[in-house]
């Protein structure tokens, strides 16, 4: 009975880290040659539990194309969306998902990423159902991105 809750609860939570989305052409990825955009879910805390009631930071959309919240795809992941984006250097739109068990928030922000940049998507709580999100070039801690229009 033990070994079957294991196992049922392995399926419903995944094996793996969802991988990084990526819009280079290559095989091999040298990250210093492109931009490298990471939520704080996965740049502070690559050591979080499977089951966790702490909120996590998905990456949804770049440039308007759906890359995460991907229906059925925890039946392997145990997450449904990419933490980490691999980009050609260039101006970008993306889409943030704040997502607790039970609420979840999105946030549409612009950015321009340069080579070798690493950008790290971070949140503030502010108050009851407010929330900040921004993302800050890792190495300054420069705030870089604007609400997308």
């Amino acid at each position: 009975m033990k070994k079957t809750i294991i196992l049922i609860a392995a399926l419903l939570s995944g094996c793996a880290e969802m991988p990084a989305y990526t819009n280079v052409e290559s095989g091999t990825i040298d990250e210093s040659k492109y931009v490298v955009l990471e939520t704080n879910t996965h740049a502070e805390r690559n050591k979080r539990s499977y089951i966790s009631l702490e909120p996590e930071l998905n990456i949804i959309r770049v440039n308007g194309e759906k890359v995460g919240n991907i229906p059925f795809s925890t039946y392997y992941y145990k997450n449904d969306s990419p933490q980490k984006a691999i980009l050609i250097p260039g101006k970008y739109s993306i889409q943030l998902e704040y997502k607790l068990p039970r609420h979840f928030l999105f946030a549409d922000l612009e950015f321009t990423g340069h080579a070798g940049q690493k950008i790290i998507a971070k949140t503030k709580y502010i108050g009851l159902n407010l929330l900040e999100v921004w993302l800050e070039d890792a190495e300054t801690g420069e705030k870089i991105s604007t609400r997308a229009e």
